[in-house]
């Protein structure tokens, strides 16, 4: 498996990879940690190896050099383990996927956990870059594979692919981690009082979130916290601080940096209700099925999410939540106080069930079928 980051916080990678491993494959992880070597070993069944070259590398080249030499480092390491397959998660890994698939003769396998030609790139020749990489990569792949119906459809009819790609949700593993404790008691930790609402954002504060609007709902949803965790953003998170304070909800807006993932589920449930609040700025945001979504789920928590087509109908077809216009703080609003007053009504009891529904077995056997039809169509 190639990954273009660390893969501390990715539980979609950390998932699959101890999937396979318990299938009966031999999995190990490329990755790019901040720091050579950090987290390498046996990890959950499977091998980690980092693949970041060393600090000098990055200081003294040009960022794009510094791209060519880290994507060479990821083929040298995939051909000294000869794999029969490769498996490339994310579009910026398809380019050495590609190439060490071919040079090792493994088959290659696409995990696209994002709509990659729907991105908004901040630059029009990398988006052309990234489209004309998929195009024409995505056909020599043995299997595409992908997070939500949306994006599948989408694959499948813009490339013309023979086969409609897997779709593998991104649904947690609650039996992959035993006593990830200790765990943090959030509420006194942040001074929130044991019967007021907390409404959780989970993973990255970033642009597009949602977040200001968030914190503009706050001002109108009176005794309702708010907590931002996965906020480790600091430039953006004083941004976020400066508009609480000017919405008058500085006491109740509260952000807190990533947990390790064992303390993901134990931290959501302390909460009263999910939010999942991308707004409508990309094909990428509409087709999403957001991580955050399924691990309040999980965790029995009624959610509140964007009217974007693939969560509203997850949201309307286990009645688990809310679904708002984002660009409304009102609604937000008036949707955060409903689920505050009706916490422990049916709307929690339709997620506590809908939690035992979407379940990682079910989405786990997606995966493993998809390797099992690959038995044979490799020479590596």
């Amino acid at each position: 498996m190639l990954l273009h980051k660390s893969i501390e916080h990715d539980s979609r990678v950390r998932r699959e990879a101890r999937a396979l491993a318990a299938d009966g494959h031999d999995v190990t992880v490329l990755h790019l940690p901040r720091t050579p070597g950090e987290l390498d070993g046996p990890l959950d069944g499977y091998r980690i190896l980092s693949v970041t070259p060393p600090q000098w590398v990055r200081r003294r080249l040009p960022f794009a050099l510094y791209r060519l030499v880290f994507l060479a480092a990821f083929v040298s390491a995939a051909r000294r383990l000869r794999p029969d397959a490769v498996h490339a998660h994310d579009a910026a890994m398809l380019a050495p996927g590609l190439i060490a698939a071919t040079l090792t003769r493994a088959v290659l396998v696409y995990d696209s956990h994002e709509y990659a030609a729907g991105v908004p790139y901040r630059e029009r020749a990398w988006a052309w870059l990234v489209c004309a990489l998929e195009r024409l990569a995505i056909r020599r792949c043995a299997a595409v594979v992908t997070v939500s119906d949306g994006i599948a459809d989408r694959l499948h009819h813009r490339y013309r692919l023979p086969k409609r790609p897997v779709v593998v949700r991104n649904v947690p593993d609650l039996t992959a981690y035993g006593d990830g404790g200790p765990f943090p008691d959030l509420r006194v930790e942040l001074g929130v009082p044991a019967d007021a609402p907390l409404a959780l954002h989970l993973g990255a504060a970033a642009r597009d979130r949602g977040c200001e609007v968030l914190l503009r709902a706050l001002a109108q949803a009176p005794g309702v916290h708010a907590l931002f965790l996965g906020a480790d953003d600091g430039d953006y998170v004083a941004g976020l601080r400066s508009i609480a304070s000017d919405e008058g909800v500085a006491d109740r807006a509260h952000f807190k940096g990533s947990v390790p993932i064992a303390q993901v589920i134990p931290c959501v449930r302390q909460a009263t209700v999910g939010v999942s609040l991308l707004e409508p700025t990309c094909e990428n945001h509409r087709l999403a099925l957001p991580n955050k979504v399924f691990e309040y789920v999980a965790a029995g928590l009624p959610v509140i999410v964007s009217d974007l087509p693939e969560l509203r109908r997850l949201v309307e077809r286990h009645g688990i939540g809310r679904v708002v216009d984002v660009r409304d703080p009102r609604a937000l609003a008036r949707a955060l106080g409903a689920a505050a007053g009706g916490a422990g009504g049916p709307e929690a009891a339709n997620a506590e069930r809908a939690g035992r529904m979407l379940s990682w077995a079910t989405e786990r056997g997606s995966l493993v079928a998809a390797y099992e039809s690959l038995s044979g169509t490799g020479s590596g």
